[in-house]
C-alpha cells in the first residue's frame, strides 16, 4: 500500500446514509444525535464533509499525516511534493539519485480556532543509497489529537478525536543522465476517529485500513536543480464504521491520484516550483473526483538562509531553511490548511511544523 496523499474523494447522498446508521442510545435529542453521527460519519470516516444534500471533501487524518507529506521545506512552498529535491522526498523516484545518506525528524502542530481539535505528529524518513544510481527511503509518521470540538450542524457541536499510524518503504532507480523511476509501499496506513457525546460516551466509531495498493513515481532532470516529476497512486482501503447500538457497516474504496510537477532556477538566487494534482475514489457507483495546485518560491537570502513561500490549494504558507555542515532546520507555517475540506467542520487554523535533517 502507497503512502497516498488522501484517502480519498467520494460522493455520498446524506440522506441515504441516514436510514442506515440507526438511532444511538443516547441523552441527547435522537434527531440532533442522528444528525451528528452522520455527519461526522461523512467528515471523518468515508471521508467527506458535508455541503448540503451533496457530500464531498477528504478524510481528515490522511490530510494531515504520511498520505499528504512532505518536508518543512516543501510544505513552505505551498506543499509541493512531485518534483523538488530535498532531505525527504514523496516522489520514490528521487531514491535514485542519492549520493549519499540522509536524514530527518518533523514535528507539528494544527491549532483550529476556538474550542476546536488540536492537531500533533511526527515524521521520521532515512534514505540510503543501495547501489550504483538506485536506493532506498523509509519513513513513517504518527498522528494523534485531543477531543476538540467539531460542527456537525447550525449551532451544534460535539467532541471527535482522530489518530494515524502510517510507515512506508520507497525504492529508486536512476536509468540514464535525465530519467528517474520509483516505487513505494506502505505496508502500515491505519486511522481511526471517535465521535463523543457531551457527556463522554461514545456515539461513533470508524476504521480505516488500507489493504493494497502502489505508488509510481518517475523524474525528468532538465537542469542541474530542474526536475519534472509525476507521482501514481492506486489503492483499496477498508473502513468500518459502527454508530450507537446500529450494526456495524463495511466499505471498500478504490483510489487514485495524479499529480505533475515542475521545478527549477528562475535566477540565481530564486527557485520555485509548481505542481498540479487529480484525485479520483470510487465504491460500486459511488464516485467523485477533484483537483487541486500548489505552487511556491523559494528566495536565497544569505549562503545559509533560505526564505520561501506558497500557496497550499488556495491557503498561504510561508517558510525558513538553514544550512550548515550538513545540517539543515527548517520551519513552515501553514494558513488554514486543508480549509476546503475541513474548514467547515473544525474552523480555521495555524499549523506550526519544525524539522531537523542531516546529509552525511
Amino acid at each position: 500500500m502507497v503512502p497516498k496523499r488522501t484517502a480519498g474523494l467520494l460522493r455520498l447522498d446524506s440522506t441515504r446514509h441516514c436510514r442506515h446508521v440507526g438511532r444511538p442510545r443516547t441523552r441527547t435529542s435522537s434527531r440532533h444525535l442522528m444528525l451528528s453521527v452522520v455527519s461526522l460519519w461523512l467528515i471523518w470516516a468515508l471521508p467527506v464533509a458535508a455541503q448540503g444534500p451533496g457530500v464531498e471533501s477528504y478524510g481528515v487524518p490522511h490530510l494531515f499525516s504520511l498520505p499528504t507529506a512532505t518536508t518543512a521545506r516543501q510544505f513552505g512552498m505551498g506543499g509541493v511534493s512531485t518534483c523538488v529535491r530535498d532531505v525527504g522526498f514523496p516522489n520514490p523516484a528521487f531514491a535514485g539519485d542519492l549520493d549519499g545518506q540522509q536524514g530527518g525528524l518533523r514535528g507539528w502542530r494544527t491549532d483550529f480556532d476556538g474550542d476546536g481539535m488540536q492537531l500533533t505528529a511526527w515524521q521520521a524518513w532515512y534514505a540510503t543509497p543501495i547501489g550504483e544510481g538506485e536506493g532506498i527511503q523509509v519513513l513513517g509518521v504518527e498522528l494523534d489529537s485531543d477531543r476538540g470540538a467539531v460542527a456537525v450542524g447550525p449551532g451544534q457541536a460535539l467532541p471527535g478525536a482522530i489518530s494515524e499510524t502510517d510507515a512506508a518503504v520507497h525504492y529508486g532507480r536512476r536509468l540514464s543522465d535525465r530519467w528517474l523511476v520509483g516505487g513505494g509501499v506502505a505496508p502500515v496506513l491505519h486511522s481511526s476517529f471517535n465521535l463523543f457525546t457531551p457527556d463522554g460516551i461514545v456515539a461513533a466509531h470508524a476504521d480505516s485500513t488500507a489493504t493494497f495498493g502502489f505508488r509510481l513515481g518517475a523524474l525528468y532532470q532538465w537542469a542541474p536543480e530542474g526536475y519534472a516529476g509525476f507521482v501514481f497512486d492506486r489503492y483499496n482501503e477498508d473502513v468500518s464504521f459502527r454508530a450507537g447500538a446500529a450494526p456495524p457497516m463495511d466499505f471498500d474504496f478504490t483510489s487514485t491520484e495524479w499529480a505533475l510537477g515542475i521545478s527549477g532556477r528562475v535566477s540565481e538566487r530564486v527557485f520555485a516550483a509548481a505542481e498540479w494534482m487529480a484525485l479520483e475514489s470510487e465504491d460500486g457507483d459511488v464516485r467523485s473526483k477533484t483537483d487541486g495546485l500548489h505552487f511556491g518560491v523559494e528566495v536565497t537570502a544569505t549562503d545559509a538562509l533560505d526564505l520561501r513561500a506558497g500557496l497550499n490549494d488556495g491557503s498561504l504558507s510561508l517558510g525558513a531553511g538553514y544550512a550548515i555542515d550538513g545540517w539543515v532546520v527548517n520551519y513552515a507555517w501553514i494558513d488554514d490548511w486543508n480549509d476546503d475540506a475541513v474548514g467547515a467542520a473544525l474552523g480555521g487554523s495555524d499549523t506550526h511544523q519544525l524539522e531537523i535533517g542531516r546529509y552525511w
